[in-house]
């Protein structure tokens, strides 16, 4: 339980250095611990959102059905980021399915508990209002490259947002995340067929290579160009 605690600590960091010593434990008092394997899930579309969702291990994507029943990976979150807060202030359910990665571990810390303490603590409850803002400004931004980047714009931006996100093995260039094919189409917002095609003429380029669901990027400044030029 020290370990869990100690990981919840590191993965609510910003957070915890608004809370004074009472809303600590507080926090630490109601949160409860879990483990999902690889495409478990964690929440379900129009499930009750009841919990801020801390990722400790592993790795989670949400991903929303759209017309005629496809598939669109929405966000994806590593260790020490959370998640599932926005639907409880906006007191609405769930409108995304979040399902686990890899092996993973989350804490969950009850919402009800974190609105408490908002209510009389300015700095978490601006704090939130920040997080809510910059993630609306993200989601305008990546909404506009998945719909006015031509195909390789789009699966350069879903490389390069990928490296950002989770960085590179310890060779510099094989992205430190393993997607399957449909995976990356849909964070690209494509089909997978077309996800297939444009990954292997980027691999004819010499921009990547490909061994199975491990990418390696080869020409980073190319792909960037790519990702700029749409």
């Amino acid at each position: 339980m020290v370990r869990v605690e100690v990981d919840l600590r590191k993965g609510l960091q910003e957070i915890w250095e608004l809370l004074a010593d009472d809303e600590q434990n507080e926090l630490l008092r109601g949160a409860i611990y879990q483990g999902f394997r690889r495409g478990e899930f964690i929440y379900n579309v129009n499930d009750e959102s009841s919990y801020l969702i801390v990722v400790l291990r592993g790795r989670v994507k949400l991903e929303k059905f759209g017309v005629g029943g496809r598939v669109q990976i929405v966000r994806m979150f590593r260790p020490c980021e959370f998640f599932g807060y926005r639907s409880f202030f906006a007191g609405e359910v769930h409108s995304s399915v979040a399902i686990a990665m890899e092996q993973t571990h989350v804490a969950c810390v009850p919402m009800m508990v974190i609105e408490n303490i908002c209510q009389r603590n300015a700095a978490l409850a601006m704090y939130f209002v920040r997080a809510l803002a910059i993630d609306l400004g993200h989601s305008e931004q990546r909404q506009v490259n998945l719909t006015q980047k031509h195909i390789r714009g789009r699966i350069a931006d879903s490389l390069v947002f990928l490296s950002d996100k989770y960085g590179f093995e310890g060779d510099d260039r094989t992205l430190n995340v393993q997607l399957s094919r449909d995976e990356l189409a849909s964070l690209s917002n494509m089909n997978t067929s077309n996800a297939i095609r444009t990954l292997a003429a980027f691999a004819d380029e010499g921009i990547v290579e490909l061994d199975g669901r491990r990418i390696k990027i080869l020409d980073k400044q190319k792909l960037k160009r790519i990702n700029i030029t749409g």
